[in-house]
């Protein structure tokens, strides 16, 4: 009887303890959510606008008038009247070679015209309505023909001596001074328009397509870090050379300040149809995809985008995003849909 009892007692306590169960308590996501320090972010505003692509370029300016200036006689050069850096107007005198001679040789040819000419004048005389044909034969009886001929080879000889400014324009690279024995051909000096400067510079080959004459340009000359000149893009080389590259030439409207040969870098802006505009850094790519956060009430919500052109600084987007969505643009490539993220403060805050 007892060992029956004590069977009863075993058997009654292991079930209690069989029928006892476990109990797991469930995480509180949004508690431990909650405890994660939100990300913080910079963003801006998705405008709808025209997208500009941006096409890079690099070159040297050049005048689109530049003239080397020769002599076209020989002598000994009596007077320079220019230096370098001068601005000069058209037909003003550069130079002028020693020519008492030439101008002696003019006087003499004035002095022979004159006869002929009072010579033709009285063989003209009771000849009533000369024909053509007896006007010549009178002038090449006078001798004014060989007298005309003779005058306009004294007028040139003497004007060869005497160097003149064929444009407005700065004189440059002066390669002669007063006293030197100058030989026909030889060269005076550059006189280039400072007015009218051009930049010429090399393209890729796959921008070529977006080249169309009249686009406007930035141009950045080397030498002034803090300026920027406004260009025109005025010619388009339609000939690929060995390394892949389309010459091009942007005018600079307003070069005042700038020089012949000076190196410059310039951007092309290409306009395309109008779409969302971002910034470049608010995509980044997920699974292959692209993406772009939005900052919607404290939380990052993931969005795939189709995207168009990129000029390196703006992204034009096609399709995923509305005009005023506020995109994330820093700290994107960490977050999640959904995660907790607070803007950053201004830097110029004076919080």
């Amino acid at each position: 009887m007892e060992k029956k009892l004590l069977i009863a007692l075993l058997f009654s306590a292991f079930m209690a303890c069989d029928n006892k169960k476990e109990v797991q308590e469930e995480p509180d996501i949004e508690a431990l959510r909650a405890d994660v320090k939100p990300t913080e972010v910079v963003t801006a505003s998705a405008r709808q606008g025209l997208f500009e692509f941006r096409i890079n370029s690099s070159g040297t300016l050049d005048s689109e008038k530049e003239l080397t200036i020769t002599f076209e006689s020989s002598g000994y050069l009596r007077s320079l009247y220019v230096r370098n850096g001068q601005k000069v107007k058209v037909g003003q005198v550069l130079a002028e070679l020693q020519n008492t001679s030439e101008k002696l040789n003019l006087e003499k040819a004035k002095l022979a015209y004159d006869k002929a000419y009072v010579t033709f004048q009285d063989d003209s005389i009771g000849r009533s309505r000369p024909n053509e044909q007896m006007m010549l034969t009178l002038k090449l009886r006078s001798g004014l023909s060989d007298a005309e001929l003779g005058l306009r080879e004294a007028q040139n000889a003497l004007d060869k001596t005497i160097i003149r400014s064929p444009i407005n324009g700065t004189v440059a690279e002066m390669k002669e001074s007063e006293g030197n024995i100058i030989s026909s051909g030889k060269e005076l000096c550059l006189v280039y328009d400072h007015t009218s400067l051009v930049l010429t510079g090399k393209i890729l080959e796959s921008d070529f397509r977006h080249m169309k004459i009249g686009l406007k340009a930035d141009i950045y000359p080397l030498a002034f870090k803090d300026k920027v000149y406004a260009g025109t893009l005025v010619e388009v080389n339609p000939k690929v050379d060995d390394n892949g590259m389309v010459q091009i030439k942007l005018k600079v409207d307003q070069p005042n300040g700038l020089l012949p040969g000076m190196n410059t870098n310039a951007i092309i802006r290409v306009p395309q149809q109008e779409n969302i505009i971002v910034p470049r850094d608010a995509m980044v790519m997920k699974s292959g995809r692209p993406v772009i956060f939005t900052h919607v009430d404290g939380q990052a919500k993931w969005n795939y985008v189709e995207v168009g052109l990129d000029n390196g600084v703006e992204l034009e987007v096609t399709d995923g995003l509305n005009p005023g969505d506020e995109v994330i643009i820093t700290n994107n490539l960490q977050l999640a849909h959904d995660a907790r993220v607070s803007l950053a403060t201004p830097l110029n805050s004076d919080n």
